[in-house]
């Protein structure tokens, strides 16, 4: 999935991912990520895969820029 990030928090190292195809936003901890994002910006271009956890719906394994639509 493809989205940007619209909130973080440095000092908490989460946040929050916006979908590309819309909905709502999912959080998102820096710890799930699976590369280094270097400084985490607002408007960061993300590629994600979508995990359902306990606490709601999480963004795993960001990376930055996003992925093209492969049809799939």
């Amino acid at each position: 999935m493809n989205g940007e990030i619209v909130w973080y928090s440095p000092e908490r190292a989460y946040g929050f991912v916006r979908p590309a195809d819309g909905g709502g936003d999912i959080a998102f901890r820096l710890a799930d990520a699976s590369v280094d994002l270097g400084g985490v910006t607002i408007g960061m271009a993300v590629h994600y895969m979508l995990r359902h956890d306990p606490i709601g719906p999480l963004a795993v394994r960001l990376a930055p820029g996003h992925l093209a639509d492969d049809g799939l």
